[in-house]
C-alpha cells in the first residue's frame, strides 16, 4: 500500500481526480486532503502485482495539471469555434421563413444543401 501527499498550492483538485482515476484499474484508490496537502493511497487490487511508484504518480499528477492548464487556456478559443459552428449551421433566416406558405413542406434537396456553396 503507497501513501502519498501532494501539496495544494502546486496541484489543483481536478488534476489529482483525473490521475487518480488513470490507475483505477491496477488499484484502489483513496483520496484525501487537508489545509496544505492532498493524500492518496494505492492498494493494489491484485497481491503480487507490482506497487504503483510515487514517481509514475507524481508524472501522472503533472500530466494532468499540465493538461488541466491548457483547457483552461484554451477555453475561450473552443467556445468562440463551437460558437462560429453553430452561426454558420442555419440554414435559413427569419426572412425566408416568413415566403414560406404555411402547408408547404421541405425536401431533402432544400434541407441538405452546404451552406458555405450558398454564402461564400
Amino acid at each position: 500500500m503507497n501513501k502519498l501527499k501532494f501539496n495544494k498550492e502546486l496541484y489543483s483538485k481536478t488534476a489529482l481526480i483525473k490521475a487518480a482515476y488513470n490507475f483505477t484499474d491496477k488499484a484502489y484508490v483513496h483520496l484525501d486532503s487537508d489545509d496544505k496537502y492532498y493524500y492518496v493511497t494505492l492498494d493494489m487490487k491484485e497481491s503480487g502485482k507490482e506497487e504503483i511508484s510515487e514517481h509514475e504518480f507524481e508524472n501522472e499528477m503533472l500530466a494532468q495539471s499540465v493538461r488541466h492548464e491548457i483547457y483552461n487556456q484554451t477555453k475561450n478559443i473552443r467556445e468562440l469555434l463551437l460558437a462560429r459552428a453553430m452561426a454558420t449551421s442555419v440554414v435559413m433566416g427569419q426572412d425566408a421563413l416568413e415566403e414560406i406558405p404555411e402547408n408547404d413542406t421541405f425536401c431533402e434537396d432544400e434541407i441538405l444543401k452546404d451552406w458555405f456553396a450558398d454564402n461564400d
